[in-house]
């Protein structure tokens, strides 16, 4: 025994070698079994001893401590210091006497070495797991990996679960230390924590390794971390989706096993936070229960920052990860339309979130690893090339950005980007056009890919599909547009024969002027061909020539000789000949009736006039005379304008075979060509308009021209418009060929107008805004005109509105965002002062007519604002300062930070005066109340109230001045109740409990609706004004109903919550009892609030219909809501956690006595009056001879007979439960819950008898009818038990 122990310190003390120490150790091994179990007690106490003591500094020792214990645990009887124990026994009290004991934490790594190869029983095995985990903190982070390694290896012993645990929960809990001290270090000016961090991230890269080989080793140990991640995202997204649970998930994505289920856990995960989020940000109360935690977005982006030190084997899961995202959540295609994946006029879906996620995980990997960026760009390119019936936008930003970020690792990658040129004939229009326009820089600086794409262009240019050869055009606009052609030089035709193989392009240089030059003049040599192809081709050269110009202005002679050439085809150049223009050759005629346009004429005209103005304001800035050749292209084209202008004020429509007596019917093929020419002939009339006011610089004859001009484009459209001209509801198959042919000539009288959004929002400035005395003549041609003053508001409205459906509008800088925001912004701000105007005038407006014209002119003012700020705040919500400050007239917007969130002092200033304006139209007298102007005023304060904080002063200014005009207004209309009851719940929800609103609102419906039972005479005055017997039903009850589904959503998320909540509890984590009673109670008070303004509804007559179903339908929602807190209860009891709260009691109490009892007697008069419906619609259908009545009211019967069985079994299952919880409880919850004796079935015997001796009268005739419309009644009258149990088995 003595040698025994002597040996064991040698190896103790480590003073043996390897080899020495290993023989004896198998030495003593073999002599271990000879030992009595008193020595054997002996020797495993002065193990225990040596770890207490820390004498165990050699591993090597520790490997005859597991033949120890077993040995000692073989034995029958162990007495060892006067206490008799069996050999399981004593090994136990060993093995508890080892893991209370404080270990040194250099011993740990050779302790679980050790414990490996000792059997353990599972609390043990718990205890020795637990009391590793909680080593972790007092170890070094170099000596981490290795424990980890070998605990995960203990682990394959079980509590597989408590493992991952423990190392998924301390190194989360690290990087939000370190994540603090990096901050507060940042905040004090020092960075001593950097090195820190980067360490810790190669350590947890290691540990990523470890963990991922064991799973590979151990299956089910991958299974446990499955489940656990997907438990930890309905406790805490945040946990979840931590970086490096994230890192751990995606590193162990790559075994195939669990890839799968790995990134639908990361999609699911991911998607619910951003909901979550989003849920918080729209109610205080939601914020109350679940409080602010970090962004999914801003922690998936960390654990791709993360990857750069030691997280290699994560980067391929993140790249999966990005593209499955974009792929999943991305824009899709519905009903043959792309789905925007920008929200027009308000802040991004969490869908679009999780999409703008993918994308950017994929940019700052492809920033951050050289080895996954081919993949990257290799399957955006497959993406774009390949999903040509779905959208690829997100995709190709993607590209556009990965390009801009590292141009010369792209130009590695050339033999794929020339591979997607090959397809580029294949594509939509619309990809085609990003995918060049995304790839374009590159072909600035590799002469390889321009070439390519020329050679493409120019094969595409020979297709036989129209759509490839617009593909062509669209191409070669793109590179006329960017490859600049600077400095003096001009472009001379006698360049235009030369090739592109004998260009030479430097690509060390930005630009090279010459090589430019003969490039962009062979490509309008290509071009030229376009002018003989089909309308949709030569439609997209002219809409993309101007932007060529405006971009490269030394192109401009070439490509005005051009466009001249093409013009001078349909221009009559002798002044005496009218018309001036031949409009036949434009049109082409197929089988007789089969129209089509051949030359989109208008929009020749207008891009030669864009091409000219923008010329010349060019040249206004420039102290350089033009050349002589230039000036001679543009003062042919100046001739050619004023030549038009004068001759097409003295043309008739006689002379373009247009008057009141032709034929505009679409049926036939010259109603076809008089539509033609007349949509033609009325761009004609704008583009001069245009011409002359832009060139007239204030000239009295052009601006009597230009209302003259107005005066034959109004004839023109008061003949189109005339039904008995146009053929309206006459158009058959015949008109579809016209119809697509003049929409591809982009001109039609209702929708596009010609007039470009520059000239537009100039010449509002000018006839709505501008004072100057010597200007005052000119604009007051223009003015007296009050059609043409109408029709250019239309005109700036409708392309406001295409700003807000796609971003863009018709016409020159349309695709341009700082033009577009420009414009929109001068609009919005001449609009708003016309109307302040207008409405400080109103008492003046004495002429019926005037008056009249001016209300029209306010509300088209008023509903241009509306669109503009929706605009801003959708598309520009950094840009919300500057424009508010251009609406007021301040222009010295340098001071002011667009990249910073809006000032809510200035959008609280207009939102001040949005309301002084909804006061003056809604509190004038009689006639001179504007409540529609009110409703959009009211529209444009709920737009600029989603800008402000909740938490700040401003928002709760708003919010009282809200309440207090839906207490002291009364409009007494449908929409402006709706608009300004909505705006009271907008703003409510996010600053305080909406409840009581609710409870007031359903109040007042009571009081105006009346209630059910007709003896009862509700008491009380209304609480807000804004409701009236006419406005209660249908506007505000579906407004309240919709709110309190709302609050019911929010209520069950908080709940199922709450659930998840108690799993901490249950883990021992008690300090977070007190705040779950807390969320207990309000939750249940929340309800009580509902069944309040539920008990108000249910006894309202509440009219048939919708009213009456979505009743029926929030009722249904409120009691399973109840079911869902009840349950709760059950669980809590279950788990043996906590106890019934009286708050809960008196719910119950409160839901038998002031709701159910109500609900049942609200059903029956609902049936009562259906039947009244229904016996009225089968008198009608008698008289009327027809069944059409008894059909829908039949329809009606079978849909009120789907809802009311799920309101009723809904209650019953609510009544269910309670039962159970009283069991478990002991306490009678059923006390105050009166059972109904109608809730299986009722049948109204007086109605029965009624029905059965009519059915005896019904004549033979009569038969069909009558018996549907009886047994229609019959079941009105009777909830049938057959019914409601068929129900019952299908749910179950």
């Amino acid at each position: 025994m003595c040698v025994y122990k002597q040996c064991v310190s040698l190896l103790h003390g480590g003073q043996l070698t390897s080899k020495d120490a290993a023989e004896l150790v198998g030495l003593l091994m073999l002599e271990t079994d000879a030992f009595p179990a008193p020595c054997l007690a002996e020797l495993t106490d002065m193990f225990v001893d040596a770890i207490k003591n820390d004498l165990a500094t050699n591993g090597k020792a520790l490997e005859l401590f597991p033949k120890l214990l077993s040995t000692l645990e073989a034995q029958d009887v162990v007495s060892y210091n006067d206490s008799v124990r069996s050999g399981v026994e004593q090994k136990s009290h060993v093995l508890n006497s080892l893991c209370s004991s404080r270990w040194d934490p250099s011993q740990a790594i050779h302790l679980v070495t050790m414990f490996r190869d000792v059997s353990l029983l599972d609390s043990e095995l718990r205890f020795v797991i637990t009391k590793v985990i909680r080593l972790f903190k007092d170890l070094d982070l170099q000596e981490l990996p290795p424990l980890i390694y070998q605990l995960l290896l203990l682990a394959a012993k079980g509590h597989k679960r408590l493992v991952l645990e423990g190392i998924i929960d301390f190194f989360v809990k690290q990087d939000e230390l370190f994540e603090i001290e990096q901050k507060n270090s940042d905040d004090d000016g020092l960075s001593t924590a950097t090195g820190c961090v980067d360490q810790l991230q190669q350590i947890e890269g290691t540990v990523i390794l470890h963990v991922t080989f064991a799973i590979k080793l151990n299956q089910e140990l991958g299974r446990e971390l499955v489940k656990y991640l997907k438990a930890q995202q309905q406790l805490s997204g945040s946990q979840a989706l931590a970086p490096f649970s994230v890192a751990l998930a995606l590193s162990v994505s790559r075994i195939q096993r669990f890839e799968d289920q790995i990134y639908d856990f990361l999609k699911s995960a991911i998607l619910k936070s951003f909901k979550d989020r989003q849920r918080k940000q729209e109610s205080a109360w939601v914020r109350e229960m679940a409080p602010e935690g970090s962004s999914a977005a801003e922690l998936i982006l960390r654990t791709t920052q993360n990857s750069a030190l030691g997280w290699d084997n994560v980067t391929q899961g993140l790249v999966q990860l990005g593209f499955i995202l974009m792929d999943t959540f991305g824009p899709k295609a519905a009903f043959g339309k792309v789905v925007e994946a920008v929200a027009p006029s308000g802040a991004e879906t969490p869908n679009q979130k999780v999409c703008h996620l993918g994308s950017e995980i994929l940019l700052n990997t492809f920033k951050i690893h050289d080895v996954v960026r081919q993949e990257i760009i290799e399957q955006i390119l497959n993406r774009v090339v390949t999903k040509t019936t779905s959208p690829v936008s997100h995709f190709i930003a993607l590209l556009s950005k990965t390009v801009m970020s590292a141009p010369q690792v792209m130009l590695d990658m050339q033999p794929k980007v020339r591979e997607a040129f090959d397809y580029l004939p294949l594509l939509p229009m619309a990809t085609a056009h990003g995918l060049l326009s995304a790839i374009l820089p590159l072909m600035k600086i590799s002469t390889t890919l321009k070439d390519s794409l020329s050679l493409v262009l120019k094969k595409a240019m020979f297709s036989r599909q129209v759509e490839s050869r617009r593909i062509a055009v669209g191409g070669y606009l793109l590179m006329l547009r960017h490859f600049r052609v600077l400095g003096g030089s001009t472009c001379s035709q006698a360049t235009q024969s030369l090739s592109l193989s004998q260009v030479h392009v430097d690509v060390h240089l930005r630009y090279n002027p010459a090589s430019n030059e003969s490039l962009c003049l062979e490509i309008l040599g290509n071009l030229r061909r376009c002018l003989s192809q089909q309308a949709p081709v030569r439609l997209t050269l002219y809409e993309g020539l101007y932007e060529v110009v405006h971009r490269n202005s030394q192109l401009a002679n070439p490509v005005l000789g051009v466009l001249l050439a093409q013009l001078k085809l349909y221009y009559e150049a002798e002044e005496d000949v009218t018309p001036p223009l031949k409009l036949a050759p434009c049109v082409t005629a197929q089988g007789g009736t089969d129209v089509f346009l051949v030359e989109p004429l208008t929009h020749l005209l207008a891009c030669i006039t864009q091409c000219v103005l923008t010329t010349n304001s060019l040249a206004s800035g420039d102290d350089e005379d033009d050349d002589d050749e230039s000036s001679i292209v543009q003062t042919e084209i100046r001739q050619i304008l004023q030549s038009l202008t004068r001759r097409m004020l003295k043309s008739d429509l006689e002379d373009f075979e247009l008057d009141k007596e032709a034929d505009f019917t679409t049926s036939s093929g010259v109603g076809v060509r008089n539509n033609i020419f007349a949509l033609l002939l009325s761009g004609l009339y704008e583009i001069l308009i245009e011409y002359n006011l832009s060139v007239s610089d204030f000239e009295f004859d052009r601006y009597e021209e230009a209302a003259q001009l107005f005066c034959g484009y109004q004839k023109l459209n008061d003949i189109l418009k005339s039904p008995e001209k146009t053929g309206a509801g006459g158009g058959g198959k015949k008109s579809r060929p016209a119809t697509t042919s003049v929409n591809s000539g982009g001109a039609t009288n209702k929708n596009k107008s010609l007039l470009s959004l520059r000239f537009v929002s100039t010449l509002l400035e000018s006839v709505l805004g501008d004072d100057l005395p010597a200007h005052q003549r000119c604009l007051d041609v223009l003015r007296q005109n009050s059609c043409f003053m109408r029709y250019i508001v239309n005109v700036a409205l409708q392309k406001v509105q295409q700003v807000s459906d796609r971003g863009s509008c018709d016409g020159p800088g349309g695709s341009d965002g700082e033009k577009l925001f420009k414009y929109v912004t001068s609009i919005s701000r001449v609009l708003l002062r016309h109307y302040k105007e207008e409405l400080h005038n109103l008492p003046e407006a004495t002429e019926q007519k005037k008056e009249r014209t001016n209300r029209q002119m306010a509300l088209l003012c008023l509903e241009g604002i509306v669109t503009i700020v929706g605009i801003v705040c959708g598309r520009y919500p950094e840009k919300l300062t500057t424009f508010l400050l251009a609406l007021e007239g301040r222009s010295d917007t340098g001071e002011q930070d667009e990249g910073e969130a809006a000032q809510p002092t200035y959008i609280h200033h207009h939102i001040k005066l949005f309301q002084r304006m909804v006061v003056t139209t809604m509190t004038a007298d009689g006639e001179d109340r504007r409540l529609k102007e009110a409703m959009l005023l009211l529209s444009t304060i709920s737009l600029l109230c989603k800008q402000l904080p909740p938490e700040g002063a401003e928002f709760g200014q708003v919010l009282h001045w809200t309440q207090r005009l839906c207490t002291e207004q009364t409009p007494d209309d449908s929409t402006v109740t709706k608009v300004l009851l909505a705006l009271l719940l907008q703003l409510t929800r996010p600053a305080k409990s909406v409840l009581p609103v609710t409870r007031d609102l359903a109040r007042d419906i009571h009081v105006h609706l009346g209630d059910i039972d007709q003896a009862v005479q509700v008491e009380g005055a209304s609480i807000y004004s804004v409701v009236t017997a006419r406005t209660a039903a249908p506007v505000t009850l579906l407004l309240v109903l919709g709110q309190i589904d709302r609050e019911l959503d929010d209520t069950e998320w908080s709940v199922n919550r709450l659930r998840m909540d108690t799993l901490t509890v249950v883990n021992g984590n008690d300090s977070q009892g007190t705040q779950q009673e807390e969320k207990e109670k309000s939750a249940i008070t929340r309800l009580g609030h509902m069944i309040n303004s539920m008990h108000e509804l249910v006894q309202s007559a509440t009219p048939a219909g919708v009213c009456a179903e979505n009743v029926v339908k929030t009722l249904t929602h409120l009691y399973g809501a109840l079911s869902l807190v009840t349950k709760y209860y059950i669980s809590l009891y279950q788990q043996k956690l906590g106890h019934l709260p009286s708050r809960f009691e008196k719910l119950v109490r409160l839901s038998g006595t002031g709701l159910t009892q109500l609900v049942y007697a609200m059903i029956t008069y609902m049936q009562a009056a259906q039947s009244d419906t229904i016996q009225q619609a089968k008198d009608d259908g008698k008289k009327k001879k027809t069944s059409a009545s008894a059909v829908v009211g039949k329809a009606r019967v079978l849909k009120e007979m789907r809802t009311i069985p799920n309101l009723i079994f809904a209650i019953e299952q609510y009544e269910k439960f309670l039962i159970q919880l009283s069991k478990k409880s002991k306490i009678n919850l059923m006390e105050h819950i009166k059972l109904s004796t109608s809730r299986d079935f009722r049948i109204n015997m007086t109605v029965l008898q009624e029905l059965t001796e009519q059915t005896g009268d019904t004549s033979s005739d009569d038969d069909d009818d009558d018996t549907t419309l009886d047994q229609a009644s019959f079941f009105q009258g009777l909830v049938s038990l057959t019914a409601l149990e068929a129900h019952k088995l299908n749910l179950h």
